[in-house]
């Protein structure tokens, strides 16, 4: 019997193409773009008053945010990093011992794993772009 490494086709080829072959007839799907209706996503109301809408893809989520004046967030942070648009009003954002004032238009740029916290200055609408939930 000849020894097992000295075979010309190695384990390393021949391995992947047995598991292609047991999955026989499993169905592959090519990626399409989807469009969701803002009415068919959820909306959830947070014990803070904020309404929340989130859709998530495989590897980014949306989140649309309502604030009503006054809400605020605890300090928290996230694993993935958070970009956030003020589309209308004024939040107070606090991260690090630093505070400043977003305005509609303005974007808050937050890393993974940073602490951070808002306050809603006047009623509010961010989006959020975010890793997966």
């Amino acid at each position: 019997m000849k020894n097992p490494t000295t075979y010309p086709v190695s384990v390393a080829v021949v391995l992947p193409l047995l598991l292609v072959a047991q999955l026989g007839s499993a169905q592959i799907t090519t990626p399409v773009m989807e469009l969701v209706k803002a009415e068919n996503i959820e909306a959830r109301e947070m014990q803070d008053g904020r309404v929340t809408q989130r859709i998530s893809a495989a590897t980014v989520g949306l989140i649309k945010v309502e604030w009503p004046a006054g809400t605020s967030t605890t300090a928290h942070n996230h694993a993935n990093e958070l970009v956030l648009h003020v589309l209308e009003g004024r939040l107070r954002a606090y991260s690090s011992g630093e505070e400043f004032v977003a305005e509609a238009g303005d974007v808050i740029v937050i890393p993974a794993w940073v602490d951070h916290r808002y306050e809603a200055l006047e009623d509010s609408v961010t989006v959020e772009a975010a890793g997966p939930p």
